[in-house]
C-alpha cells in the first residue's frame, strides 16, 4: 500500500495534476491508519525529488509532522544529512522555530551550507534560515 502510494504520487511530480494527486495519496494513508514508517519514505521521495514544490506546507508536510515529538524529527534529520532539499530544508527550519534546542538545528543548516554536493539555492536556503 505505502509503496503504491510512494509510487502514484512520484510519478506526478512535475504535473500540472500533482498537489490533487499528492492530497488524494495522503489520504489514502490516513484511512488505512499508516503512521510513522511513511515518513521516511515520503522523505526520501523528496530527497530524490530536491528542487521540485510539494506545497507550502502541502499534503505530506501535514501528514509528517503529526508526529512531531514522537520520532519525526530525528527522522527529517537522517533525511537532511543524507540529501538536502529545498523543502526538507524548509521543513527543519519549521522543526528548529519550534526548538529549545536551536543551536543543534543552526549546526545542521550550517553543515548543509557547506556541502560541495548540493545545489546553490539549497545551501543559500539553509543559509538565509540561519540568519533569521
Amino acid at each position: 500500500m505505502l509503496d503504491t502510494v510512494i509510487k502514484e504520487i512520484e510519478n506526478a511530480v512535475g504535473t500540472d495534476d500533482f498537489e490533487l494527486i499528492m492530497e488524494e495519496n495522503i489520504m489514502k494513508l490516513k484511512v488505512e491508519g499508516v503512521g510513522i514508517e511513511a515518513v521516511t519514505p515520503l522523505l526520501e521521495l523528496m530527497e530524490r525529488h530536491p528542487m521540485d514544490d510539494f506545497g507550502i506546507p502541502g499534503a505530506i508536510v501535514h501528514f509528517v509532522e503529526q508526529f512531531y515529538k514522537n520520532g519525526y524529527e530525528e527522522l527529517l534529520i537522517e533525511s537532511v544529512k543524507r540529501r538536502p532539499t529545498m523543502h526538507t530544508v524548509w521543513m527543519l527550519n519549521r522543526v528548529m522555530n519550534g526548538s529549545e534546542n536551536k543551536n543543534d538545528y543552526l549546526e545542521i543548516m550550517k553543515e548543509i551550507t557547506e556541502r560541495s554536493d548540493i545545489e546553490e539555492v539549497i545551501k543559500n536556503s539553509a543559509s538565509e534560515f540561519m540568519d533569521r
